[in-house]
Formats: C-alpha cells, structure tokens, sequence
C-alpha cells in the first residue's frame, strides 16, 4: 500500500519503470544528464539535472543499483557570446569587457580560452560554476567530458557505424533535415590551421580519418568563416553532429532514462530514436519531457542577459526550497516571480509541516504526495518540525534591525526556540529574506520605519477615533496574539471604527503605507516603546 502511494510521485514512477528496463536488459540502470558549457548555464538548465537526480534518488532508496553521469558537451562549437558572464567568485560581468572571444565563434568550446583565466578554457570555467551549484544542492552526478570520450576512442564505434551506414544515415538525415544535401555526413573535423569545427566531404574506414576543406560553419542561421585549408584529420579530431552525437552517448553510457525539454522532443528526439534503431540498433532510453521554466514571466535566454545561475538563487532561499520547486510534476510550465519568491518559501513551509503531521490537508493522495515532494527536497531530514520564520517576516524584519538583533527580539517573543537547529535556520532565513529585500522585493514588500515626527504629522490628519484605537493598540502590545487581535476587534466596534480603518491607518501610522507586513506580529518584534511612540501613546 505504501508503495502504492509513493508512486503517485512522478520520479517514483520513473524510477519504477527504469528499474524493470535495467532487470530486463540484465545490467546496472544507467541514468544521465546532459549540459553544454556555453556560458553560465541558468536555473531552467537544472531540470535535466533534477529530473535525472530524483529518480536516481529513488531508485537507490528502493534498494537498487543505478549510475547518474553528468556530461558536458565540451566540443560543441562556441555558438555566440553571452551578454553576461559569470566569474568563478559569483560576480556577473558584461562580456564586453572580453572582445577577443568573438575570434572563437565556430570554435570547439574545450579550445576556447577561459575569459578570466583561471581555468582550462572556457567550457571548463563554465562547467566548473555549473557543478559547483549542483553541489550545493547536495547533488553529486558523476561528471565526464566529451572532448575526453573523443579523445580516448570512446566515439570511435559510432563513429564508424555513421560512416559504414552511410545510406541509412542519409534517409534519416533526409527525413528530419531535408535541407541538407543528399550524402551529406552528419560529422564535423576541428581544422588543425585555424581551429574552426567545419563539415567534411568524406572520410577513410582505413585510416580512420575524414578529409575536408575548411568552409566555416552554419551556426544560427549565420556561418562562420572557414580558412579554406583542404586536408584530412583523424575521427578523434572532430565530432558527430548532435542528432548523431546524442544517441552515441546514449549507446555509451547504457542509458536508461534521461530527461529533455519540450524543445528536443520533435527533433533530436525523434531522430534519435530512429537513428538508435536503424543505425546503432539498440533501444533507445526511458524518455521525459518537461516543461520550461519562466523566470519573472519571460524565458531565460543567456545571448540576452536573462539568466540566474544556482548561485543567485541560493542567495534568497534555502537549497531544500529551491529542490522543492523542481519536486514539483514537470508537464507544467512554471513561473518563478523573484518579487514573489516569498509565495514558493511558504509553499514549502506548508509541506514540512504537512511532512511532520503538523498541518491539516484535506486529501489523503496530495498529502501523500506532498510527504514525498519533501522527502525528495531535503537531504538531511530533522527530526521533528523546525520552528521557521515566515519569510515575508523575516524580510520585513530585517529591514529594520541587523540580524543579531533581529534573532534577540524573535527569541524574546518566542519564535525561536533554544534549539540549535532552529536558531540556525532562522538566522539563515534572515540572512536570506534580508537579501532578497534588497535586491528583488517590489515597492510593497519594502519597509521604512516612520521616525516619531513623521509619525505625528500622519496622525493629525486622523480621526479621533482611528487615534484612540491606535494608542490602545499600542498600549495593549503586550498581550498575546489572538487576545489582541479580539480586543481590538471590540475596541473598534466600541469606537465605531472599522477593522480595515484600524489596520489601514496603523501601517500608515507606521510605515507610510496602507498595508505591510502581518501587524501584530512585526508591531510586537518593534517593542512596545517604539510603537506607542509612532502611535502616540
């Protein structure tokens, strides 16, 4: 019964089905990812990561064997520059500052030098920032390059089935690229004058070499300027075009699911399946496809400068909530707001708590569900149910007072207990939510405490009534929570003022604005003293 509810989680169905494909073919499951280091590599990126990870997770927790591979598309030509690029310390710089890159355009990306320096090249710096925020998720795939697979002959037998099935391959090419011309060979030499990944005219089963003559490259709609060098160069001195390419690695790496965006799903997907069956002949993997994410309502694009790497995103939310949005089913498209990250931290503080039997849900199956989205969110799971901060508090808070102050007057109030764990994760929620404040809240979520004079002016144009309440507000700012809330709701009545009067002209009283934080609770975390000094107690 167990399992029968844990699989109504969607990784838990896939790891189902990739379990009894790796029984059936009588070897390890073999689960692998797929990135190309052309610069920094966004969070909408991480689905092919994630989506891999969940299901290796719970195939392992089944008790089963399973390999996760991570492979970077090192020899992938450098298709255009990014309008941003990240350095190895997280700062972003504009790549205009690194002009001489656009030599490399048409380039494989391992033998484009690294802008900064300080690594390999270019693929290796990006790959480098890329697996580094996979680590911080607690995500650790085994990691591999293309240019070494090339490089040690790894490609060297799908290199030579494309070429000894040349008509096949032809058909095929036909069917998914008409434009191409009939005999074109779906496979690319690095010149050994200029360096330029070019298209070559015919190759030697023999010699194991290809021969070309240096024309550039078509690369997004644009070609790149050969040398016009004519010669050969060995099958390890180049690389199969994608559509063929990705089915090698598949072949490779015995893979049995892997994960792709909607975007790969009529072309190289498609293609991929007939050239596994036609041309390698062997079954093709397990099959996924998500939907993209959108960041504020708009695609990421790197060429545009649109892009958050793991990185920036760790800087306003916990690892856990940030694993938990990718938790969620991935047929959806999905919006990340950054002005409203505060919406996701709570949706993930419902299902800890859910998780811990704290909360009440009204279906069985999404509870179940919800349990399991936690379970995969977090690696190291406590005990019993943290005490965390709301985070729209948090950030309200600490635009006030710094964070040690902050901690002080959460623990006097009693939101943070004496547990370590709890003032951990408070003090990083703080750290988080204060952040996030600065950089990403809209004009509403941002607070200004009023100075007692400002304060005063506010007040004078109130009603007697709106003031008599206020400075009983104050007055009573020692009372718990629910008990205030009831006492103001009968001094209101009492002063025939309405509630939405009273909170309406205690934010404005307060902050200049008509509405804020939750009041109670941030009035309370001001002290008594301050308020009923704006309130004029």
């Amino acid at each position: 019964m167990e399992e029968e509810k844990k699989s109504l989680f969607w990784a838990d169905q896939l790891a189902r089905q990739t379990i009894e494909r790796g029984k059936r073919e009588g070897r390890t499951p073999n689960i692998k990812c797929q990135q190309t280091p052309s610069g920094g590599k966004h969070i909408g990126n991480l689905n092919d990561v994630l989506r891999a990870y969940f299901v290796y997770k719970s195939i392992i927790e089944k008790g089963e064997r399973c390999d996760f591979v991570h492979g970077s598309d090192d020899r992938d030509p450098l298709k255009d520059i990014p309008a941003k690029i990240m350095d190895l310390e997280g700062k972003w710089h504009s790549s205009g500052e690194f002009q001489s890159i656009q030599n490399y355009l048409g380039h494989p990306l391992c033998h484009v030098p690294d802008p900064f320096g300080c690594c390999q090249s270019w693929s290796r710096h990006f790959t480098k920032i890329w697996m580094e925020g996979i680590e911080q998720l607690d995500v650790h795939p085994e990691l591999y390059y293309n240019d070494d697979l090339y490089k040690e002959g790894k490609f060297d037998r799908y290199v030579e089935t494309v070429f000894r099935k040349k008509e096949e391959v032809s058909k095929i090419v036909q069917e998914f690229q008409g434009s191409k011309q009939e005999g074109y060979i779906p496979f690319d030499a690095i010149c050994p004058k200029c360096g330029m990944l070019t298209n070559v005219n015919g190759f030697d089963l023999e010699k194991k070499t290809v021969s070309f003559v240096c024309g550039g490259k078509a690369i997004k709609e644009k070609k790149t300027q050969g040398c016009g060098f004519e010669g050969e160069a060995p099958w390890r001195e180049g690389k199969l075009q994608w559509r063929f390419e990705w089915p090698a690695l598949w072949c490779i790496w015995n893979t049995a699911y892997e994960p792709f965006g909607k975007d790969h799903w009529e072309g190289s997907w498609k293609s991929g399946v007939e050239i596994m069956k036609r041309v390698y002949e062997v079954e093709p993997p397990i099959p996924f496809v998500y939907e993209f994410f959108l960041v504020n309502g708009k695609k990421m694009s790197a060429s545009k400068g649109n892009v958050y790497v793991v990185q920036d995103m760790l800087k306003v939310m916990e690892k856990e909530a940030f694993l938990f949005f990718y938790a969620k089913r991935p047929e959806k498209q999905r919006d990340l707001e950054l002005g409203e990250i505060y919406r996701l931290i709570d949706e993930f503080d419902l299902a800890e708590r859910i998780y811990f039997n704290q909360a009440e849900d009204r279906s069985e199956n999404r509870e179940e569900n919800t349990k399991r989205m936690y379970d995969m969110s977090v690696p190291e799971k406590p005990r019993a149910c943290p005490k965390r901060i709301n985070y729209s508090f948090a950030s309200s808070l600490a635009q006030v007072y710094n964070i040690d102050e902050c901690m002080k007057r959460l623990k006097e109030l009693g939101h943070v207990s004496e547990s370590p764990l709890d003032e951990k994760l408070a003090r990083e929620r703080l750290e988080l939510a204060s952040f996030w404040a600065e950089n990403y809240a809209p004009p509403e979520m941002r607070v200004k405490v009023n100075a007692k004079e400002e304060a005063q002016k506010i007040r004078e144009g109130m009603d007697a009534g709106v003031k008599e309440v206020l400075i009983e507000f104050a007055l009573l700012l020692d009372e718990e929570e629910k008990e205030l809330y009831e006492k103001m709701k009968g001094e209101c009545k009492e002063k025939g003022v309405e509630m939405a009067k009273f909170f309406e002209s205690a934010y404005t009283a307060l902050l200049s604005k008509n509405k804020g934080p939750r009041l109670i609770p941030f009035a309370k975390a001001l002290g008594k003293e301050r308020v009923m000094e704006l309130m004029g107690a």
